[in-house]
């Protein structure tokens, strides 16, 4: 009686739980001569980026942007891109759902410049130590950062006057001279952050949809906030 053979049959993965699902071989070429990189969690209350190292598995949660620059890293910190990314993104409950697709790949990103390099350095560097020191998490320590009640703590000062630098600086790297940002604790979809003011967040979030049209028209391409206009596009993969 013959047995039958199942040689190179793909058990459903649940019953390999011990291999990574998918290769994405295409997430390795774009990584291959980058020893960093910057990844977001695609479900987040913070919608931070964050800086790792690329010798490991990334989680199918983390979008990961094939982009070590400190500017870029400081324009993804900034309240302007957190704001397009709660419009344009959805929610899961308090949190919101990062969607590359409707944020990433439509957000106008500016040119990098010093200013923006340096406050993404200052981000990086005093955020690592203070998390590292105090033995927090990202979501613990924007809780922290985001809480009103929390007036005398010298590391959170310090990271909510860097917050304020990076969108600054990202409203100069724009050329949006005119525009002076108002910082403080202000609501927005049920949860109260340190943020601009909600007059300064629609100005900026109507500049920043106003250059996406800008941009996607000087392409060659139909206007909207759903229009793909960001070069950096193909960098990121989720």
């Amino acid at each position: 009686m013959n047995t039958p053979c199942h040689i190179g049959v793909r058990k459903p993965l649940p019953e390999r739980w011990w291999q990574y699902g998918e290769k994405r071989p295409a997430l390795r070429r774009a990584i291959a001569d980058l020893s960093e990189v910057l990844v977001i969690a695609l479900v987040s209350k913070s919608v931070m980026p964050m800086r790792v190292p690329t010798g490991q598995v990334f989680s199918h949660m983390l979008g990961v942007f094939a982009i070590d620059d400190y500017g870029t890293q400081a324009v993804l910190s900034s309240t302007l891109h957190r704001t397009w990314a709660i419009t344009y993104g959805s929610t899961l409950e308090t949190r919101i759902r990062y969607t590359p697709s409707d944020v990433f790949e439509t957000f106008p990103l500016p040119a990098s410049t010093e200013r923006l390099a340096t406050a993404g350095l200052a981000l990086e560097r005093d955020r690592r130590e203070v998390m590292l020191r105090r033995d927090l998490g990202l979501t613990r320590l924007y809780n922290l950062i985001d809480d009103r009640a929390v007036q005398d703590d010298p590391d959170v000062a310090r990271l909510r006057d860097i917050h304020v630098e990076i969108d600054e600086a990202t409203v100069e790297a724009y050329g949006w001279d005119d525009l002076r940002l108002s910082h403080g604790f202000h609501p927005y979809r049920q949860v109260k952050r340190w943020s601009i003011s909600p007059t300064d967040r629609v100005e900026t979030l109507d500049r920043l949809l106003l250059e996406n049209q800008r941009r996607a028209e000087a392409n060659g391409r139909g206007p909207g906030h759903q229009t793909t206009i960001n070069p950096h596009a193909e960098t990121l993969f989720d």
